[in-house]
């Protein structure tokens, strides 16, 4: 990946909001809200293709209407993990996650779906000013402002975001047991804007053979980009046969294989924790599934608790990948 490359990268995500001076601030946020702009979240170029392809009045599409009510903190996620539109709440946007890592660097890459809650916003406790300057640090991180891409790092370790802490950095995650440093890993949005995973990403834009926003083509580039730079690298994904069914339309069959051969997965969808007995490499995923086809229901579960064991114990793919590393 060469440095015209993502400094062309850079310059893409220097254009948002470009109707408010280019900047995530305070001011900016009144601004927003005085105008009622629900949709400065987004990327000028990515507004310009909701409108060529849906129209200008894209707002008032039921599934359009949820992810811009979500990413305009307009809802309030309740315990129960059910959705309340707050009618009266001033818009507040939340910054996208396109992607977060050093493309040069890492060698651990995460592929996402959707982006992770943006620091609790479904909280009204949190501290207002700590969100502007969290989310104002992400957009400097994508169009590269405080740090170049040799020092890059990954940031939401470096700020600590809690789905990060909580997910990636228990004490049983297994950046800690073999010691790797954070700043190893790269990150990838497939949808880059903060949507609940109770309205979902709209259903245009997860396929390539559907809608595909400016963003989106930005992040398939970079890492597309990565995949053909020949290092040597794993990606840990969630939902596989989204990612998978992706990979066939992009890459070469040798390197979706390459692509196969150094993929794993999450053992649970529900579990989003990045511990040894929650990863499986894809080979040993198609043997679950295998399994699960084969066996009674109790004997599954049997298995299933066997394999578990085993992960623990250090017998399993992603243990000699990391160990490898």
């Amino acid at each position: 990946m060469t440095t015209k490359q993502l400094n062309n990268l850079n310059h893409f995500w220097k254009q948002y909001l470009a109707n408010y001076n280019n900047e995530y601030s305070e001011k900016t946020l009144n601004l927003i809200a005085d105008n009622n702009d629900i949709t400065a979240f987004l990327h000028p170029e990515d507004l310009e293709y909701f409108k060529s392809q849906f129209g200008n009045d894209f707002t008032t599409i039921p599934r359009f209407e949820k992810m811009i009510n979500f990413a305009n903190n307009k809802i309030f996620v309740d315990k129960q993990r059910h959705n309340i539109l707050l009618k009266d709440k001033p818009i507040n946007p939340m910054i996208p996650q396109p992607y977060f890592g050093n493309p040069k660097k890492a060698d651990i890459i995460i592929l996402n779906k959707q982006p992770e809650n943006d620091f609790r916003t479904d909280n009204p406790l949190v501290d207002g000013e700590r969100k502007i300057r969290l989310r104002n640090r992400i957009l400097q991180d994508l169009r590269g402002n405080e740090l170049g891409f040799d020092e890059k790092k990954f940031l939401p370790y470096e700020d600590q975001h809690i789905w990060f802490m909580k997910y990636f950095y228990s004490e049983s995650s297994i950046l800690k047991q073999f010691n790797i440093d954070p700043n190893r890993l790269m990150l990838f949005n497939y949808f880059p804007y903060q949507t609940s995973y109770q309205a979902g990403v709209p259903k245009e834009f997860l396929t390539l053979s559907g809608h595909t926003l400016p963003s989106q083509r930005k992040i398939g580039e970079l890492f597309a980009n990565m995949v053909r730079d020949g290092r040597k690298r794993i990606f840990i994904v969630r939902e596989e046969e989204f990612w998978t069914s992706n990979f066939i339309k992009v890459f070469t069959p040798e390197e979706c294989q390459m692509l196969i051969d150094n993929m794993f997965v999450f053992a649970s969808k529900q579990n989003k924790y990045l511990t040894l007995g929650n990863i499986l490499s894809y080979r040993e995923q198609l043997e679950k599934l295998k399994q699960k086809r084969t066996l009674s229901k109790s004997d599954f579960y049997k298995w299933k608790q066997h394999l578990k064991e085993d992960r623990l114990m250090g017998k399993s793919d992603i243990y000699q990948a990391l160990n490898n590393f």
